[in-house]
């Protein structure tokens, strides 16, 4: 079953509070304190769209469809022990064992 815009919305604010902000007319992105962990680096992502909804679907995009294992999200990158490592399983977000950095 696709979800639909909502759904992904409410599925994504589940994870980290959402924010939709309009640059200006016609011009929308959404704006979350998620990132994308690729290898050994993070780095933020956003969704782009005319709509807010466009702007939902393309974020929604970017951070499961694009985002396959062994990458990953991050949420709460550097809040420490609040840091929570997931990916969208088809139903819902599954905890990732991140590795242990070295302490060289």
């Amino acid at each position: 079953m696709e979800l639909t815009w909502e759904q992904k919305a409410e599925a994504l604010n589940a994870l980290a509070e959402i924010e939709i902000h309009m640059r200006r007319p016609g011009n929308w992105y959404v704006h979350q304190g998620v990132e994308i962990k690729k290898g050994g680096i993070l780095h933020g992502q956003y969704g782009n769209g005319v709509t807010p909804e466009a702007a939902i679907l393309d974020h929604w995009h970017v951070l499961v469809e694009q985002v396959d294992l062994p990458d990953y999200l991050v949420v709460n990158a550097y809040g420490g022990d609040r840091r929570r490592a997931v990916f969208w399983n088809g139903y819902r977000w599954a905890d990732v064992a991140e590795p242990k950095a070295d302490a060289t």
